[in-house]
């Protein structure tokens, strides 16, 4: 029989969260520094047309360094904002936090980036590298349905199952992956192959992170405390700047990204705590 999540099975799954996070991130440091000391990798990446070296600062960044500082600096944001989950959400009980730490959890998985690119300039099999490109997709899809999960309850729905909430959103990601096609032929800016119906997935993701934050903003009528205003905002800033510090434009953007989605992860969570704390 399927029981409500308990205080110390919260606890412990922000645990086991947290030590993926940072064991994917320093798997990604590690593949990083391979990568660096590799110098047939530019010229994999420019045979593959996706070389390019960016102005900044008077410097000039390659492509290569901005996608590994960028995996690198969403691994260790997830890994840090977990420890910080750890350290607030000692006794006090939400589930739109849980939810949350899930999606922290699958951020992580941008290392798979760095470790795709060194498995391939090493030569590994196109089918071996698809494998890798399903999971990275299927860990992002999944953290997206997760943190839409985390508004709805944010606005009112209550179920004390989340495991089984999260089951359900599993198979939705596995679902959703395994009918999009992966062409091996075309590699992207993120060090990834192009997936099919890009579109489709750019638009399932701005909807997602639009309604997502619109629940929260919801919730800020539904629960008659404004404090949610300020949790919304808080949201909006990781969840915008985690997509764009994702995508690779510029060094510029991904700073700035990297700059605002620490900011908004700190509110989020210390007015999220200090609503709770007086529940």
């Amino acid at each position: 029989m399927l029981v409500p999540v308990t205080l110390k099975t919260r606890r412990r799954t922000y645990w086991i969260l947290f030590g993926i996070s940072l064991a994917l991130a320093f798997v990604g440091a590690v593949f990083a520094i391979l990568l660096a000391t590799r110098k047939s990798v530019p010229i994999f990446l420019i045979e593959r047309g996706i070389y390019v070296v960016h102005p900044f600062l008077k410097l000039r960044l390659t492509s290569l360094a901005l996608s590994i500082a960028d995996a690198l600096a969403l691994s260790f944001f997830a890994a840090a904002a977990g420890a910080l989950i750890l350290r607030t959400f000692r006794k006090t009980v939400s589930a739109e936090i849980f939810f949350f730490a899930l999606w922290l959890a699958t951020l992580s998985f941008e290392s798979l980036r760095l470790i795709h690119l060194y498995l391939a300039v090493r030569g590994a099999s196109d089918l071996a590298l698809a494998l890798i490109d399903k999971f990275y997709l299927c860990a992002k899809i999944l953290g997206y349905i997760v943190i839409f999960v985390s508004g709805l309850y944010a606005s009112g729905m209550r179920n004390e199952r989340h495991f089984s909430i999260l089951a359900i959103c599993a198979g939705i990601a596995i679902a959703l992956v395994s009918s999009l096609p992966i062409n091996t032929g075309i590699w992207e800016r993120t060090l990834m192959f192009k997936v099919g119906y890009g579109r489709l997935i750019e638009g399932f993701t701005m909807a997602i992170i639009v309604i997502t934050i619109i629940d929260y903003l919801i919730a800020a009528r539904v629960r008659g405390d404004k404090t949610y205003y300020l949790i919304a905002l808080g949201i909006a800033a990781v969840m915008w700047s985690a997509h764009f510090a994702s995508l690779d434009w510029s060094p510029l953007l991904s700073l700035a990204s990297l700059v605002v989605m620490s900011a908004g992860c700190a509110l989020y969570i210390w007015k999220l705590h200090s609503f709770y704390l007086w529940q």
